[in-house]
């Protein structure tokens, strides 16, 4: 019997189609982002990397990767977010340090449309099939090289997102993996450009707004799963990073135009 190199775990599917309003300057979450672009004028940032979402063009955005979307007018594509574990605990895409881009073919793209994964058994596996068929273009026939920087801050971010909370000490982790404050401040700079602390609390901040998005919890549940005293310090946490309160943002939010979600 042959171990599998691999575990897809799928978060959610959604196409998505809105005008300006489609632009968010700060993303950061523990999966893997791929859009499957259809149309419009969309960008995605990160660092000083600039790509334009072409229409036909499938854009792989990998775990834990601090970036910036939006368009000038219009964007029309079907999201979709995943993990892929491994084994090893090789993040494959993430390894490769930047945000990969690919041509795919119409049919496929117009097939991943059509599918309803979470539907029936057949339509959920024929989606995943159809997944991994368009992941697999973004390797390469050798094992991925790390990005300078990244190997060995991997298990760390790891961490991170393991006890991700209000109280999280990423100094208390930094000794664990043996870096002295000034060394990971200086890493995280040069690989994320911005300090280990902006990069645990703006995770939590994009894991919190998924939360409000995507499930029906209170916010006094969420407070209490990201360990917050209460769901008062929750909310001024979110306001203070949001700029509107997570009553407001998940009202405004969770239906845009057309019933479509105003996300990433």
């Amino acid at each position: 019997m042959t171990d599998r190199l691999f575990s897809l775990r799928l978060v959610q599917a959604v196409f998505y189609e809105n005008d300006r309003h489609w632009n968010f300057p700060f993303n950061l979450y523990p999966f893997h982002t791929l859009y499957l672009v259809e149309d419009g004028d969309g960008f995605v940032r990160t660092g000083n990397t600039l790509i334009e979402l072409k229409a036909g063009e499938a854009c792989l955005i990998p775990a834990f990767t601090l970036f910036s979307c939006w368009c000038d007018s219009h964007i029309k594509k079907t999201y979709v977010e995943f993990f892929l574990d491994s084994p090893s605990g090789l993040n494959v895409f993430f390894e490769q340090g930047k945000i990969l881009t690919q041509p795919i073919p119409p049919r496929q793209l117009a097939y991943m449309k059509a599918l309803k994964p979470g539907g029936s058994l057949k339509e959920s596996m024929r989606f995943e099939g159809e997944l991994l068929c368009i992941l697999s273009l973004f390797i390469s026939g050798d094992s991925p090289k790390p990005a300078p920087g990244l190997a060995r801050l991997r298990p760390l971010l790891t961490e991170i997102h393991a006890n991700l909370g209000c109280d999280l000490q990423v100094s208390g982790l930094a000794r664990k993996h043996g870096y002295s404050p000034s060394s990971l401040s200086h890493a995280f700079k040069r690989v994320f450009q911005c300090t280990p602390k902006q990069y645990a609390q703006q995770l939590l901040v994009n894991v919190i707004k998924h939360e409000f998005l995507h499930t029906d919890k209170t916010i006094a549940q969420i407070a209490a799963e990201y360990r917050f005293c209460d769901a008062y310090y929750l909310s001024n946490f979110f306001k203070r990073h949001m700029g509107v309160s997570p009553q407001v943002y998940r009202q405004t939010i969770r239906g845009g135009n057309n019933g479509t979600r105003m996300v990433p």
